[in-house]
């Protein structure tokens, strides 16, 4: 297990690199999301630019991955250049545009490991009908996530064209299992959620950060890809389950700042 670790993190670093140099990703070719069928999803933005996918926690609270928002390992970029769109299936217009107060990483993050992060919003977003938070998987919703549970992903990732959607996608994977995920990419973590698709689907540049659901459930948090995306390797995200005591704790400490 250790040798295939091994090979498999210097794959990772180089696809890493790849993903980092240019957006050159495979889209998951899902289907549109409607108005209001995903209320809990958000675009995370840098400079007014789609860089990863949220997810609505809290009012206050955004999850999502860590290494679009990370400026040298667990240290964040400025928050002051992070924006929040919430409440539109369109990543480039309405909705509400709202402003990021902090940003925290995972402080044991690195090399695509516990790549999850939480946005502090300045100001708590006002819940409708488009805009809902989404409830965090719990231990028992976990141990059901057995090999070949169907899950869904949404996200405004790249297509297979090329092009940039500005609808919501939406798709369905499978998840598979730690020992499973372990024989193929290497990852057979327990901190990670492993999910299985066909080839030329996927996530892809874009949708870093996209929540992995179950019954409008938080399961995951997307991470990487392999290759350009779309490969025949399954993609990884980060179970919710596994930094649940994480998540409460850096809550309630922005809650007390």
């Amino acid at each position: 297990m250790a040798v295939t670790r091994i090979i498999a993190f210097a794959f990772v670093l180089a696809v890493c690199v790849g993903i980092n140099a240019a957006p050159n990703g495979r889209i998951l070719e899902g289907n549109d999301v409607a108005t209001g069928e995903l209320p809990w999803v958000v675009s995370v933005r840098v400079d007014n630019a789609h860089v990863a996918v949220g997810n609505i926690i809290e009012a206050s609270h955004i999850l999502t991955s860590g290494h679009g928002l990370s400026a040298l390992r667990s240290i964040a970029i400025a928050a002051s250049s992070v924006t929040v769109r919430a409440g539109s299936i369109n990543q480039y217009a309405g909705g509400q545009i709202v402003k990021v107060q902090s940003i925290t990483i995972h402080p044991s993050f690195g090399n695509f490991l516990h790549d999850i992060a939480i946005i502090t919003l300045q100001q708590p977003l006002t819940f409708s009908s488009k805009i809902a938070a989404i409830a965090l998987a719990t231990d028992e919703v976990n141990d059901a996530l057995v090999e070949e549970t169907e899950v869904s992903l949404a996200g405004w990732g790249l297509q297979l064209s090329g092009a940039t959607p500005y609808k919501l996608q939406v798709a369905t994977f499978k998840v598979l299992s730690s020992h499973e995920c372990e024989y193929q990419a290497g990852y057979g973590y327990d901190s990670v959620l492993c999910l299985e698709h066909g080839v030329n689907r996927g996530i892809a540049t874009g949708d870093e950060g996209a929540g992995v659901v179950v019954n409008n459930t938080l399961v995951g948090v997307a991470s990487f890809y392999f290759g350009g995306g779309g490969t025949k390797f399954p993609d990884v995200s980060s179970r919710v389950s596994y930094y649940s005591s994480w998540i409460a704790s850096t809550i309630a400490a922005q809650s007390e700042a």
